[in-house]
């Protein structure tokens, strides 16, 4: 009898540690959901700050892929007048990958084209954007670098418009957040990289173009009507509510890539995920990391209130009866508040203390 009285409250104290335990660890995982991401590089940034919220490999060298576009685009409306006629080479009809169906000969807007770019991801176009810009696409990679390092991408380096693989061509996440951080102040840019869909000028609404618009707004669910338009490959913009943009990107040697951005309670935050298996999981990184994101972001406000609620406190001489009033509740949440994270630690250590008068008394 004697053993069941001294063996009873080692066990309802176990038993409790035990649920505090993997209580406090529930709590620390959903804080920190974002280690779980699958990319193999990320960032999240203020926009307005450039404050970096999140990162992992935030300075290992990657192939960009697609995402290379935003840089092509960003130096072309700052440079030129976006109502320009390009007239696209022979060069910029044969470059491979995604194709806006563009021919030899053919003159069509700067505007057109840079919707183009970052709404279908055409290659071809952002060659004819480069060799509008400068002499041929080779210069004006060296410009898009020269850019990139101007304003802190140190790390990147391109050899095309348009983000065709090659070693020479790469870049950071930590990168490619300042880039778009930057694109993202010109409110053309901005506004394009919002843009679902977009009118196509039907003179160069050519079939292989059609064919290829007609499967993206089937998997997108859009209504297809076979009116010129093409639709924005960012999914993104779909998939999270206050999505503001930005761009995808793929090849075999990049995998997945994709830069998204997105506004709640007038915080905007950009993140960049580079090196992911597929197009599902990249989307869902994205989501995943923006939320976390945005988190941080609420909780280091949720600290700064609770610090000016301290700071009210010590000067509750200067403050109305009801002011203190509201200063001592506030308080006393954030006490209670304290006390919740702190429970687990407390209950262990009276736990251990516990433990041992009880062997103590065994001993004797």
């Amino acid at each position: 009898m004697k053993a069941y009285i001294i063996n009873k409250p080692l066990i309802v104290i176990t038993l409790i540690f035990v649920f505090l335990f993997i209580f406090s660890e529930r709590i620390y995982a959903q804080e920190h959901s974002y280690q779980e991401i699958n990319a193999d590089s990320y960032i999240v940034i203020d926009s307005k700050t450039g404050e970096i919220i999140i990162e992992k490999n935030m300075n290992k060298q990657q192939f960009p892929a697609s995402i290379t576009k935003i840089i092509t685009a960003i130096i072309a409306i700052q440079e030129r007048d976006i109502n320009e006629t390009v007239t696209i080479s022979e060069h910029a009809q044969n470059t491979e990958g995604t194709s806006l169906s563009l021919i030899a000969g053919d003159r069509i807007s700067l505007k057109d084209l840079l919707y183009g770019i970052m709404l279908h991801s055409g290659n071809d176009g952002a060659v004819a954007i480069a060799e509008h810009i400068s002499n041929s696409e080779m210069e004006f990679a060296k410009k898009m670098t020269s850019f990139a390092r101007s304003i802190g991408a140190n790390n990147t380096q391109f050899t095309n418009a348009s983000g065709l693989p090659n070693n020479n061509h790469y870049t950071t996440a930590y990168d490619m957040a300042i880039i778009t951080r930057y694109a993202m102040k010109n409110n053309v840019f901005k506004e394009i990289v919002q843009h679902k869909q977009y009118t196509w000028d039907s003179h160069f609404w050519r079939n292989d173009l059609m064919e290829h618009e007609k499967i993206d707004a089937s998997k997108l669910g859009i209504p297809w009507e076979g009116d010129p338009k093409i639709v924005n490959h960012n999914l993104l913009l779909d998939l999270y509510e206050g999505a503001t943009g930005i761009k995808n990107g793929f090849t075999h040697e990049a995998r997945y890539t994709l830069v998204g951005s997105a506004k709640k309670k007038g915080t905007e935050l950009i993140a960049v995920l580079l090196k992911s298996k597929d197009s599902d999981t990249a989307y869902k990184d994205m989501t995943n990391l923006l939320d976390s994101g945005f988190k941080v972001i609420e909780e280091n406000s949720n600290n700064l209130a609770v610090n000016q609620e301290d700071e009210l406190l010590r000067n509750q001489g200067q403050l109305s009866n009801p002011e203190k009033e509201t200063v001592k509740k506030q308080s006393n949440i954030k006490a209670m508040m304290n006390n919740f994270y702190t429970l687990p630690l407390t209950v262990l250590i009276v736990s251990l203390i516990i433990l041992l008068i009880i062997k103590r008394k065994q001993n004797r």
